[in-house]
């Protein structure tokens, strides 16, 4: 019991600090520090890694209060 709360609180938290870490990269991107590829793998490996992200979390937070 504890240790799967401990998992859900690390997957939270792990999820946050990615959330945080992309928020730096969209200021970077919209002062113009950041360079654009317009590749389509880069952009379907974004959304595949912040699908996982978001599912983490949503999974995380589900575990914590309806078990």
């Amino acid at each position: 019991m504890i240790a799967g709360f401990l998992f859900a609180i690390i997957l939270i938290i792990g999820g946050l600090a990615v959330m945080r870490f992309a928020i730096f990269q969209i200021r970077k991107f919209k002062k113009g520090e950041i360079k654009v590829k317009k590749e389509i793998s880069d952009q379907i490996a974004f959304i595949v890694f912040f699908v996982v992200i978001i599912g983490l979390i949503i999974y995380s937070i589900n575990d914590l209060l309806f078990n």
